[in-house]
């Protein structure tokens, strides 16, 4: 799905399935002539079609390099989460 225009100037990078009739979209947006990286849940409605919720950030491009810095250290962080856990019974 990369790279699908969705309506005018919104292109979606990837989808996720969460749940059934669950998704993450994760899209490029322009809102006031500003580009935004949209990360949102969606749902699917009774017609078979993907609808937004509120449940979702944008976040200005300009950000990017910091945002992914941070999710790269938390990687490190959910990592060691991880090997500290005990196994499951």
């Amino acid at each position: 799905m990369a790279n699908e225009n969705i309506q005018g100037e919104e292109i979606l990078v990837q989808a996720i399935d969460k749940t059934l009739g669950n998704r993450i979209h994760v899209r490029i947006s322009e809102f006031k002539d500003r580009d935004y990286l949209d990360i949102r849940n969606y749902y699917e409605d009774e017609n078979g079609e993907w609808k937004p919720t509120r449940k979702g950030i944008a976040i200005p491009v300009e950000f990017y390099d910091e945002l992914v810095a941070s999710i790269a250290a938390a990687k490190d962080i959910i990592e060691t989460r991880k090997a500290n856990k005990p196994a499951s019974e």
